[in-house]
């Protein structure tokens, strides 16, 4: 194909001369390192453009296809997963952007992989895997890191760079560490005039996994759009999956949230998104009215309370009388304990190497996992393995584990 024809395909697909003035032009995306031009000479897609390819065909993205959302171990296909939605996300997120006019190729690659971290069984395995942290001293875990461990260091797009994973852009891989639909927010706008360095990220990214954790905020209006876009995302429709499984009654809903924001999914998706847009349009800021702002505070707390906080809180069988947290939380800790004992006794037929080491580094002594005599470092492969399980691998292996021992 000719220079000429490439160019103008390359025009036909740009989105810059659609970017309003708070949005991130394509010409400023940045890398972490610098990519061969000549790979890329043919290549008409935009930088954003090429990261959500990158995301879409990652082994981590591919997961998500079998990770619980809220509800878990229950046998009905309407209930909502992590696949769905990140997919809900971005179709809000970018709602929000072309609005706004932000660039939506950036939207996208925020919104679908800001949960790639996830764990299976949701946030109550990230809370479990948590306290197993603490317990093992390599400090505190959660999704926002977790997902850039996958996309930055454990996917091997570029094996032979120091960072090895997909190299995403720093403005992507910002809105992946600072989305957080669990906080309370009325407006946000980037801190920063000039955007974040690399050194930023860095020192963002490290606090994360420490006590005293400082406020993220992204760097971008694309990656606040995605940020309110996740509880616009799950508020309402947590709501319907819990109705479904009879968990609550649409009667439930406060009488203040029925009447401001509606008593559907649907209802609330769109009052919460027409009160965003109209507040935010020909703003600096993106955000909530005052009284939407403090009805969406009420409709989450009665979340937490009717549904969140009860979902896990019951006997797993009639045989035990343990509460399914604590159920959960002892397979955790045998699958733990059982693979830090294969990597310490290299056992290269254990599921810890097939099923994740191989799947990273192309040998079981890598430059990245060996050697390893900080017994930390084990345990970080270990926390590495169980966070990128599915609920169902993890199920087969508690099986496999438990027949064993």
């Amino acid at each position: 194909m000719d220079i000429k024809k490439i160019e103008e395909l390359r025009l036909r697909m740009r989105k810059d001369t659609e970017v309003g003035i708070h949005g991130i032009l394509d010409s400023q995306a940045v890398r972490y390192y610098h990519e061969k031009e000549n790979e890329y000479k043919n290549d008409i897609r935009p930088p954003f453009f090429r990261d959500v390819d990158r995301i879409v065909h990652s082994k981590a993205y591919a997961r998500y296809i079998d990770k619980t959302q809220v509800f878990f171990e229950i046998n009905n296909a309407n209930i909502t997963h992590r696949s769905l939605h990140v997919i809900l996300v971005s179709r809000v997120a970018r709602q929000i952007g072309r609005v706004l006019r932000l660039n939506t190729d950036l939207i996208e690659a925020c919104a679908l992989a800001h949960d790639i971290g996830h764990t299976c069984y949701g946030h109550v395995g990230e809370q479990i895997l948590e306290g197993i942290s603490k317990n093992y001293k390599i400090g505190t875990f959660n999704h926002n890191a977790q997902g850039i461990r996958w996309v930055f260091y454990l996917e091997k797009r570029f094996p032979k760079q120091p960072a090895r994973g997909l190299n995403l852009t720093l403005q992507v891989l910002d809105g992946i560490l600072c989305h957080d639909g669990e906080i309370n927010e009325r407006e946000l706008h980037p801190q920063k005039i000039n955007g974040k360095i690399w050194e930023d990220f860095f020192r963002e990214y490290k606090d994360s996994y420490t006590e005293n954790k400082i406020k993220r905020v992204p760097m971008s209006y694309e990656g606040i759009a995605v940020r309110f876009a996740d509880s616009i995302s799950y508020i309402g429709r947590d709501i319907e999956d819990a109705i479904l499984l009879k968990l609550i009654k649409r009667k439930d809903i406060p009488e203040t949230c029925k009447k401001i924001l509606g008593d559907t999914n649907r209802k609330i998706m769109k009052s919460l998104m027409m009160d965003l847009l109209k507040y935010s349009l020909d703003n600096n800021t993106i955000g909530y009215s005052e009284e939407v702002f403090e009805v969406l505070k009420e409709l989450k707390q009665f979340n937490y309370e009717k549904i969140y906080n009860r979902r896990n809180y019951f006997e797993i069988n009639n045989n035990s009388k343990k509460p399914y947290i604590q159920v959960l939380r002892d397979k955790f800790e045998l699958i733990w304990a059982q693979s830090l004992k294969h990597l310490e006794e290299k056992d290269f037929k254990a599921p810890i190497f097939k099923d994740h080491i191989e799947y990273i580094d192309d040998n079981n002594y890598s430059t990245y996992y060996y050697p390893l005599k900080n017994q930390n470092k084990l345990t970080l492969i270990v926390r590495d393995y169980i966070a990128g399980m599915s609920d169902k691998y993890f199920a087969q292996i508690y099986d496999l584990f438990k027949k064993s021992s």
